[in-house]
């Protein structure tokens, strides 16, 4: 039916619009691809971070971190996929930019934000479920104008977004202040 059109048929997945769709076995496939790069990425800017942890840092927390966060938000249930990736966050690029190995505490205050005295370099394992389901709360008013075939955009309720929107931010201000409290009472 297709054949010469340039148009290909899949019933495993495809990549659309930065994220991907297709059977559970595609996904994460295409998960572990992206993984492995990121990982390979980290090692490098460790690399950079021997001689320039500041610039290193910097690379990570204003672009780097930012690749995975996109994945983590459009697909469900791939939180133990970045594991090897927390790996090299936790064995390689902060012990290059901190100049040598640190402890489980110090690995948990690290995925703090600066204002609460981390580095805000968090752990893509424990975040991905999270930034999966704020998505999901964030986009429903969106999804369901795009499902009933909407011509415009009037059925956009931009305050509740912004409210839903809101309680997110204030449900990650709770994880992140039960996490202070946690890291204090064990060190």
């Amino acid at each position: 039916m297709f054949k010469g059109s340039g148009i290909q048929v899949t019933s495993e997945g495809e990549r659309h619009l930065g994220a991907v769709l297709g059977t559970e076995d595609f996904r994460r496939s295409y998960v572990m691809e992206k993984v492995a790069k990121w990982v390979r990425d980290v090692e490098q800017l460790a690399e950079i971070g021997k001689d320039d942890p500041q610039a290193a840092y910097t690379a990570y927390t204003k672009a780097l971190c930012h690749r995975w966060t996109f994945v983590q938000r459009t697909i469900p249930g791939i939180s133990e996929l970045f594991v090897p990736l927390e790996d090299a966050l936790r064995q390689c690029f902060l012990p290059a930019i901190i100049g040598r190995q640190i402890s489980d505490t110090e690995r948990d205050l690290f995925t703090l934000p600066v204002r609460l005295g981390g580095l805000g370099i968090s752990n893509p394992v424990e975040g991905s479920e999270f930034e999966f389901q704020a998505s999901v709360k964030i986009t429903a008013n969106l999804k369901e104008l795009i499902i009933g075939q909407e011509s415009s955009l009037d059925g956009y309720q931009a305050g509740a977004v912004a409210e839903v929107t809101s309680d997110c931010l204030k449900d990650k201000e709770v994880r992140l202040l039960r996490r202070v409290s946690a890291i204090v009472s064990n060190s």
